[in-house]
């Protein structure tokens, strides 16, 4: 998996906006992962390559530990890469 990483992340580099989708199988990997920590709503074959990227990596070894600040900040950091982190403009005024 980490080969399939490193050649997507190649990829962009060398072919830009136009390189190919992602592997279905490291797709299908990165949904597994995010429904294992609580992302059920998202749907992993909408993610840019970029994105697959981004949290196959992310969602290496310990991610996966329910307990303790790492699990919190493994799902900070895959809100950011989502761009679920854009403040609120708060409550609007009727």
């Amino acid at each position: 998996m980490i080969r399939a990483a490193l050649a997507l992340i190649t990829a962009l580099a060398i072919g830009g906006p136009s390189a190919a989708a992602p592997n279905a199988q490291l797709v299908a990997s990165v949904q597994n992962r995010l429904d294992r920590i609580g992302f059920t709503q998202v749907d992993a074959r909408t993610l840019s390559t970029r994105q697959i990227a981004a949290l196959h990596m992310e969602l290496q070894g310990r991610a996966f530990s329910r307990f303790g600040p790492g699990f919190l900040r493994t799902r900070e950091k895959v809100k950011v890469i989502l761009g679920w982190d854009a403040p609120s403009n708060g409550p609007t005024s009727p």
